[in-house]
């Protein structure tokens, strides 16, 4: 018996403590907490091609404005494809029902590009609604891989040949879907070739209005192309790291390189246009023509390309329009030309081109100008300010900066700008109008690359 109870007060005694040793741990040794656990986790993509393929899908029918869509796959046929066209394959009836629930009117076609035995070779397989044809030409490529010297081809090379020889249809956004693990190469000549070609594919998808989506590696051609077409880059293996073309690191901070050109601008304003949903709109633009704009209208008519990719691509009905004032040097009188929407595209172009000699008056622009819009009631107005100075005072007129916003709030305005700054004596560098405007009208404000310090005596 006292053995018996020997041995249960010492396992109470052990129980004690242990609890206790629960309750009071040692301090944890510092390496350890110096590594953030989930630090690895955030870098690492996953990778999921039937994913990709669903959220491409998505983004091309999302607008029911569009009754069609037309994709074309453009597939590397190197033998370490293998794995990634099989799924590829399976995939594509899960892709398809998302495109038949919003349309019945859907084409497809295929573009593979390979080296065999050294020789490059580029294959196109014209529109057809059947799916099924583009599952037996991705099972055929499949089956060349065993007992010939099959690897990655042309990619670049094949993206030209579609983009050529296939018809496209004006209504329609076409989706290319790029799927390789390898880089996009090209046959073509000299050190810059590759720049070249891929300067021609942007200028061929703007012309088609394509946008090229990748499912690939982290390749900076990659990000680029889909960046200036308006796609979307997703990774065919999770050894890949994030590409964005419009992205750039600077230390600790992550930046939009978008921000720093004019273009982007344009690009940015007419994707946050298009997320809003709006319904019919004429877009107008508020154009400073004074002299210091001149070696900034060419990334204007850049930018007016991206926006046009963009609005297209939404489906999103809009008709342009053109404000453009100018000044004499000195504080002159100001000279304020209204064209009225609708205008093309090449038209706006060219009222941008040929800067006058002088000076700007913004709130001449949104006072005289606004107003003689008389836009139809049905339809939505954005005024999209586009200048590299601060805004001038005008008391003399009696223009004021609430004034004016007055004047865009009463036309029912929804303002963008890309604008200049002030003084660097001043608080912000921020000009004091052109931000309130945007932010009282629920548009967005960003100062144009390359501005000029504004005077402040004017």
């Amino acid at each position: 018996m006292c053995y018996i109870l020997t041995v249960g007060v010492l396992v109470i005694s052990i129980g004690w403590v242990l609890e206790a040793a629960a309750q009071v741990r040692p301090p944890r040794r510092k390496h350890r907490i110096l590594i953030d656990p989930g630090a690895k986790k955030k870098n690492t993509l996953k990778a999921d091609i039937g994913a990709s393929l669903k959220d491409i899908a998505k983004r091309a029918t999302q607008h029911s404005q569009h009754t069609k869509v037309d994709v074309v796959f453009v597939v590397d046929g190197g033998r370490q494809m293998l794995g990634a066209i099989a799924e590829l394959e399976k995939q594509l009836v899960n892709m398809l029902s998302i495109i038949e629930a919003k349309t019945m009117d859907y084409r497809f076609a295929l573009i593979s590009f390979q080296s065999v035995q050294g020789e490059p070779r580029v294959v196109l397989h014209q529109w057809t609604m059947d799916y099924l044809g583009i599952e037996r030409a991705l099972r055929q490529i499949r089956a060349e891989f065993g007992g010939k010297s099959v690897d990655s081809g042309y990619g670049l090379d094949g993206l030209v040949k579609g983009l050529n020889e296939l018809d496209f249809r004006v209504d329609v956004a076409t989706q290319f879907i790029v799927v390789a693990n390898a880089r996009m190469r090209t046959s073509w000549p000299g050190a810059k070739s590759r720049s070249k070609v891929a300067e021609q594919i942007v200028n061929l998808c703007r012309q088609n209005s394509v946008q090229l989506n990748f499912i690939g590696i982290s390749e900076k051609v990659q990000a680029e192309l889909t960046d200036e077409t308006g796609g979307r880059w997703y990774p065919i293996n999770a050894n890949q790291r994030q590409m964005d073309g419009q992205r750039i690191r600077s230390g600790e901070t992550v930046a939009d390189k978008a921000l720093l050109r004019v273009d982007g601008l344009f690009k940015r304003i007419a994707e946050n246009l298009v997320e809003s949903k709006p319904g019919d709109v004429d877009v107008v633009f508020v154009f400073d023509y004074s002299l210091s704009m001149v070696r900034k209208v060419d990334a204007a008519c850049d930018g007016l390309d991206r926006m046009v990719a963009v609005f297209n691509a939404a489906g999103l009905n809009y008709r342009f329009g053109l404000i453009r004032f100018w000044a004499s040097v000195g504080g002159g009188e100001s000279t304020v030309v209204v064209t009225k929407p609708p205008l093309k595209p090449e038209q706006v172009k060219s009222l941008f081109r040929l800067p006058k000699i002088g000076d700007e008056h913004l709130l001449d622009a949104i006072m005289e100008g606004v107003p003689k819009l008389r836009t139809d009631p049905a339809r939505e107005l954005v005024l999209i300010i586009v200048t590299d100075e601060s805004t001038s005072k005008r008391t003399e007129k009696g223009y004021t900066a609430g004034k004016a916003i007055a004047v865009c709030r009463g036309a029912r305005a929804r303002v963008y700008v890309i604008g200049g700054v002030t003084s660097m004596r001043s608080s912000s560098i921020t000009d004091n109008f052109q931000r309130q405007v945007a932010q009282l009208t629920k548009g967005e404000h960003y100062i144009m690359p390359a501005s000029t310090i504004a005077d402040e005596r004017r």
